[in-house]
């Protein structure tokens, strides 16, 4: 049994009674109406219901605004507010079929590497996605209102399965959250439900995926007696939306005593690795080419060192040029303590 942590429950209870007075929560009936319109509109009986070129304009025309691509990314006003995770960013190739406003041809593929197609097969490949969408969200109907870790991640392997097209995409699981709220949270980025749950003092979750921890946030509204998209928005607030991460960085010289780099780096405000022989990292690119000099420069200076010490140097180094982040957290270690 899933058990919150005392003080982070009083904490969300007190933050959520301080937004519902300030007017800035929808009520359970505002959330039930808006969740009738997008069923009524998008529903998988509605969309069961179209073929041809009516289903390829109500599925993917974004000069549409009554689309559900639209819907999904840029729908904003009294009938259908904004609240329920974003999926905005990146390009129209992120779901798998648009048409191009300059020249009006029907688009899949990737900006790398488009695929112009006739409408017949843009209409055939928006029946694709609209029978996986259904089996979808036939799934959910099928799944436990308190479904456990095991079941969310039996209904990641079935999706990935049965609808390979949308299934794993943050526009396909927006679909679904809106049909299944009860089921399914609204964050619509793995990256995003994992780091929500840390901030919970939640373990993560393995193995890792779109779907896996939306059990957890279910058990959790539950826990305190509101709904689920009411629940994430009051984590955004309190931990704020964008992600970081969590860094452990060593602070002495290989086996010197005391920790000698401690007091420069928190003097200084900074934070440094080791492997001073291998010099500026600054021309270290972010692919397997950058790895592959870095490794190429640790074993030239490192002689004897075994294979797997080579590559633990290599991820980290790599992790410090590339990966750590403004905004991550980094914890300063001598051995096991964290000063």
């Amino acid at each position: 049994m899933l058990e919150l942590d005392e003080q982070m429950s009083q904490q969300l209870k007190k933050l959520y009674k301080e937004l519902e007075s300030e007017g800035k929560l929808p009520s359970k009936q505002q959330l039930s109406e808006y969740y009738a319109t997008f069923r009524k509109k998008f529903g998988p009986d509605t969309l069961a219901n179209l073929d041809g070129e009516a289903l390829l304009e109500t599925m993917h025309s974004h000069g549409n605004k009554d689309s559900l691509v639209y819907w999904l990314e840029f729908k904003d006003d009294e009938e259908f507010p904004a609240i329920f995770g974003s999926i905005a960013g990146g390009s129209a190739y992120k779901f798998g079929l648009f048409r191009k406003k300059e020249t009006g041809t029907w688009t899949a593929g990737s900006p790398r590497n488009p695929q112009e197609l006739t409408v017949e097969q843009a209409i055939e490949r928006a029946r694709h996605h609209r029978d996986q969408l259904i089996a979808g969200a036939d799934l959910l109907a099928r799944m436990p209102d308190d479904g456990s870790d095991r079941d969310y991640e039996h209904l990641q392997q079935a999706l990935l399965s049965i609808a390979p097209n949308i299934g794993d995409t943050a526009w396909g699981h927006k679909y679904l959250s809106l049909l299944y709220p009860e089921k399914l949270d609204d964050f619509h980025n793995p990256d995003y439900a994992r780091f929500h749950l840390i901030k919970l003092l939640q373990l993560p979750l393995q193995p890792e995926g779109r779907y896996i921890a939306a059990g957890r946030y279910g058990v959790i509204a539950h826990a305190l007696q509101i709904p689920l998209p009411i629940l994430t928005t009051l984590l955004n607030e309190r931990d704020g939306s964008n992600p970081h991460n969590y860094w452990r960085i060593g602070t002495a010289k290989y086996k010197s005593t005391p920790r000698e780099y401690w007091t420069s780096m928190r003097d200084g405000n900074f934070c440094a690795i080791g492997w001073a022989e291998i010099d500026d990292l600054s021309s270290i690119t972010k692919d397997e080419a950058g790895k592959q000099a870095l490794r190429s420069a640790l074993q030239s200076h490192y002689q004897g060192k075994a294979p797997p010490a080579i590559g633990n140097a290599l991820r980290q180094l790599f992790d410090f040029r590339w990966n750590i982040a403004v905004g991550d957290l980094v914890l300063a270690a001598d051995g096991a303590s964290i000063l």
